[in-house]
């Protein structure tokens, strides 16, 4: 029997107060005393395309030279793995920027339906992908046993439609990122902090088993109701059981351990402006390194704007609005440079999450964050102004615990994303050989 970490850690602080054999006990194998650290996934996303030719490094494989966009990521040269060359084959129905966005993590059409026109004119609308993404994949396979299955963060992602949303629970499940730094705060923190207003920690922990009991209760119900429903309403019933116990595990109080510092909790910023961009971006990248750092999640997205967004970047010298300035036609060099400042912007907020997550310790022991992390930056488009999803921009940056060979520039011709995606998969656990709509296998030499 395999005890988790924070089991395992109860159960020592219970034997303390009963034995003096702690020391001996805590070394017994079977308790857990070499443990593996943890396997971590993040995906982040920014929008409408990149100006290839200043993205993509110039060189071979291993003896490369990173162009304007990718040049802040020198430092964390080593620690990359840059991918050109590989299309987002997604069928119709869905635009471009629909099929780019629903299809990144998913690699599966889009379903038909009323949500957002823009279809397949003989189709009608689009509604929404049509399966599950890699990261939620991901946590389905390394997430069960932390307290948050996964993390989504957003800045300015707007309001929900296909255009707008990377994260799938299945078909036709688009998760929601947090745009609210202080509720994405309180959701880690708020049970977990010292001195909080709800009470000591024992009024929480009562307040948390009352409540886990009634959840009980209800999981208890659900499960009796199964035998008198159709094979549809059981799917609908299990995606509340779900949501049901992704409640519970939020509502228990966290054993965060000496090794764990809360961070400070942000103040109050304007979600809707342009000038609080890197601000919120921060907290957000932050918050997820802690929580990694605490143990709490294993999996996390971050999306920065949307697809077709028009934000500005006023902090940068950018007052022009995103979307409307990718479609305008090569030879306008000056808004060119503008969307080179703004995609070496976001390289640069790689940089920073990359960074933090190799300056932090892992909380299980064996290097840093990011020694057991995999990072993987996409986009739903290969460039603005023509709507492609071939030649798609991908950076990852990582290892996850020496599965992807690192410190490379990988050329493909045409390849299928889904397989970088099927790649993803196994180097989580997945026995699978595609991903998505597609069964293609994986890319073997991304592996070390």
């Amino acid at each position: 029997m395999t005890i988790i970490k924070k089991d395992r850690r109860r159960l020592l602080k219970k034997l303390a107060t009963t034995t003096a054999s702690l020391p001996f006990l805590s070394q017994l194998p079977s308790l857990g005393a070499a443990e593996m650290p943890r396997k971590r996934f993040i995906t982040m996303f920014t929008p409408n395309g990149t100006i290839p030719e200043e993205f993509f490094p110039s060189g071979g494989m291993n003896n490369f030279t990173l162009n304007k966009i990718l040049k802040p990521l020198e430092p964390i040269r080593d620690e990359l793995l840059i991918m050109k060359g590989l299309n987002n084959k997604i069928p119709l129905p869905g635009d471009g920027h629909q099929r780019g966005m629903g299809g990144l993590w998913t690699a599966a059409h889009l379903t038909n339906g009323d949500t957002v026109s823009g279809g397949n004119p003989a189709a009608g609308g689009v509604d929404w992908a049509s399966n599950i993404s890699i990261d939620q994949y991901v946590a389905n396979q390394i997430g069960n046993d932390t307290r948050f299955k996964s993390l989504e963060y957003g800045v300015k992602c707007g309001s929900p439609d296909v255009w707008k949303r990377m994260c799938y629970k299945g078909k036709n499940q688009p998760l929601e990122p947090e745009m609210n730094p202080i509720a994405a705060f309180d959701r880690l923190y708020a049970n977990g902090a010292p001195q909080t207003s709800g009470g000591t920690a024992d009024d929480q922990q009562a307040r948390s088993i009352r409540l886990a009991s009634v959840l009980d209760g209800v999981l208890g119900d659900f499960n009796r109701m199964r035998s008198y429903l159709s094979a549809e309403d059981k799917v609908k019933l299990e995606r509340h059981a779900e949501a049901v116990r992704d409640l519970e595990k939020a509502i228990e109080v966290p054993e965060l351990g000496m090794e764990c510092d809360i961070p400070t909790k942000p103040g109050t910023l304007n979600l809707n402006s342009d000038a609080n961009i890197p601000a919120l971006g921060k907290i957000f990248l932050d918050l997820m390194v802690s929580a990694f750092a605490c143990d709490q999640a294993a999996v996390g997205s971050m999306q920065w704007s949307y697809s077709v967004g028009n934000n500005r970047m006023p902090f940068i010298g950018v007052n022009s609005g995103h979307h409307g300035m990718s479609h305008e036609p090569d030879n306008n060099q000056e808004v060119k440079n503008k969307l080179i400042k703004m995609n070496t912007w976001y390289a640069e907020q790689f940089l920073y999450l990359v960074q933090q997550l190799k300056a932090t310790p892992d909380p299980a022991g064996g290097g840093s964050l990011l020694d057991n992390t995999y990072v993987i930056w996409g986009n739903e488009l290969g460039k603005g102004n023509s709507h492609t999803r071939n030649n798609i921009p991908f950076v990852s940056a990582g290892s996850a615990q020496g599965y992807f060979k690192t410190g490379r520039f990988m050329t493909y011709n045409g390849l299928n994303h889904s397989r970088l995606l099927t790649t993803i998969a196994k180097a989580y656990g997945g026995n699978v050989d595609g991903f998505g709509d597609y069964t293609e296998g994986d890319i073997p030499n991304l592996r070390a």
